[in-house]
């Protein structure tokens, strides 16, 4: 689990306290994780499709996509509890 999860508590009571509630919503993350999959796998669709550069600016349009699509594997690696860096730190410039 990253810290940033619990980087606004200082009490090791209160940081185990909500490890163990975010572990116990590892379901629901899950979930979510499918879901943000799902949206992705969307957009994936959409970007396939020739017609998009008939679109006046289509330009911003995939830069939009690309952020979008950074935004969420920045979730995904977030609620990703398994995962973490050397340093249990988010990485957050990919």
């Amino acid at each position: 689990m990253y810290s940033v999860w619990t980087k606004h508590l200082k009490d090791p009571q209160d940081i185990e306290r909500f490890k163990q509630t975010v572990q116990h919503s590892k379901v629901a993350l899950d979930r979510l994780n499918e879901i943000m999959l799902e949206m992705e796998e969307m957009l994936d669709t959409s970007e396939q499709n020739a017609k998009i550069y008939e679109i006046p600016n289509w330009d911003y349009r995939q830069a939009d996509n690309i952020g979008y699509r950074r935004a969420l594997k920045h979730i995904r690696r977030l609620i990703s509890l398994d995962q973490k860096d050397n340093n249990g730190q988010l990485n957050t410039t990919d």
